[in-house]
């Protein structure tokens, strides 16, 4: 392992930490613009993404190990405790000691030499303990064993019931990377076959046509089948939700909120590149990285739109299918961007009246006879069902459909509901709605 790999994973940690991005989007940027492969960047990943991940339990560690617990620890030296403590209880293989001495020379390259005896000191503590929790009956103790506030803890106890362990547990672990077949371009054996050449394994998913996963995720973005559009990266529920979606040839179908594409991908192969996708976002940014990823992937029947989705479409075009994957708290992507758990609760207590509106809205495109597909990426029953009854209760226009196969999903009152602990992929509801003819 090179010498300096640390201090790649050090300085990616307090770039995101000073840019508040998510983590998931400040590592991918960071490892494009270094030239890592194999063993060091899949070392880099693990190392920022887990302590990104567990900030929390971290912190509890490095706290209780401070003779002076009201302690002020500056941004680069919680950093590095932070990597130390995450290395020394969750990195196999790693000899505690070797961390050790790794974190201190790391902290004397870094401009903070002054705590160097506090690094040591901390981290000898650390692998001599091992994980330090909070006793069961503490307000915290959930909090710390899985890295969540406890505001949040609270409010995901109250929305899922006896189901908050697993699925709070499950939001610790790595999540599979899935991707779809471009059929316009190629088939599964052919793909597989040609990643194979750049020592990249892939499996097929026998519940969803044309869905594979990654046995092992180098660096698939560099492969020519990446860029010559022979895939494109999509989680099985989002494949899911394009089945449910059903677009045919030559359909006209509204993708509300489309960014950054991956569904409008999905649609516009099921259509054979016929027809037309209309995909919206507000954001006039977000609409370049449709067409990047449309141009890529050799789809012509995508047609980006600046619009907000809260606004009656415009224009008296009428479409076959619309998908209405509204924002939502996204609680079913803890595992890929974990600082999702920090969000405000109260705020998130307002969404399903904006998914309510942007439903409502979305409606008004549709044929009769047409399709309406409702999805989050989000497990909460307020935002899902709830929003869908709320909807329903509005309109005697529609009426929802269970035409997913069985083995998809949880059945929930009007839809199904893809938990990350059971179904093996994000946590993810789609709702299907038919209009009346």
């Amino acid at each position: 392992m090179k010498e300096n790999i640390r201090s790649v994973a050090y300085n990616i940690l307090l770039n995101i930490e000073k840019n508040s991005e998510y983590s998931n989007i400040g590592l991918d940027k960071a490892l494009n613009e270094i030239n890592l492969i194999g063993r060091d960047r899949a070392f880099v990943k693990n190392l920022v993404s887990g302590v990104c991940e567990r900030r929390i339990t971290l912190d509890y560690e490095i706290k209780s190990h401070l003779q002076n617990t009201k302690t002020r620890l500056k941004p680069n030296v919680r950093t590095i405790l932070r990597m130390g403590v995450f290395e020394i209880l969750y990195c196999d293989g790693i000899p505690a000691r070797a961390s050790v001495n790794e974190y201190v020379n790391l902290t004397k390259g870094s401009g903070a030499s002054f705590a160097v005896g506090l690094v040591n000191a901390i981290l000898r503590r650390v692998s001599e303990s091992g994980l330090l929790l909070p006793k069961p009956t503490e307000e915290n103790y959930d909090s710390v064993r899985y890295s969540m506030p406890i505001s949040t803890v609270n409010y995901l106890k109250s929305a899922l019931g006896n189901r908050f362990d697993s699925f709070a547990a499950s939001s610790l672990e790595k999540a599979k990377i899935y991707g779809r077949v471009n059929t316009l371009k190629t088939d599964f054996d052919t793909l597989k076959e040609f990643l194979q050449k750049d020592g990249i394994e892939i499996e097929s998913v026998q519940t969803v046509p044309d869905a594979f996963y990654f046995v092992n995720t180098a660096s698939f973005m560099r492969t020519r089948a990446f860029q010559e559009g022979l895939f494109h990266i999509q989680d099985l529920s989002s494949q899911i939700c394009c089945m449910a979606v059903n677009a045919k040839p030559q359909h006209l179908v509204l993708d509300v909120c489309a960014a950054p594409g991956g569904k409008s991908f999905t649609l516009a192969q099921m259509m054979q590149n016929t027809g037309e996708i209309t995909s919206c976002d507000i954001h006039p940014h977000k609409l370049g990285l449709i067409r990047q990823g449309a141009e890529r992937l050799g789809l012509e029947n995508i047609q980006p739109l600046l619009r907000n989705a809260m606004q009656p479409p415009s224009g008296e075009k009428c479409y076959d299918r619309v998908l209405c994957d509204v924002p939502c708290s996204g609680f079913g992507v803890l595992r890929k961007k974990s600082e999702i758990k920090y969000k405000n609760i109260n705020e998130i207590r307002n969404l399903p009246e904006l998914q309510i509106r942007i439903l409502s809205s979305s409606a008004k495109a549709l044929k009769p006879g047409g399709i309406l597909v409702y999805s989050t990426c989000t497990v909460i029953p307020e935002e899902n069902d709830g929003v869908v009854s709320e909807f329903l209760s509005q309109t005697d226009d529609f009426h929802p459909l269970a035409v997913l196969p069985e083995e998809l999903g949880e059945k929930s009152a009007y839809g199904r509901i893809f938990m990350p602990d059971t179904d093996d992929c994000d946590g993810f509801y789609i709702s299907i709605l038919e209009k009346s003819r």
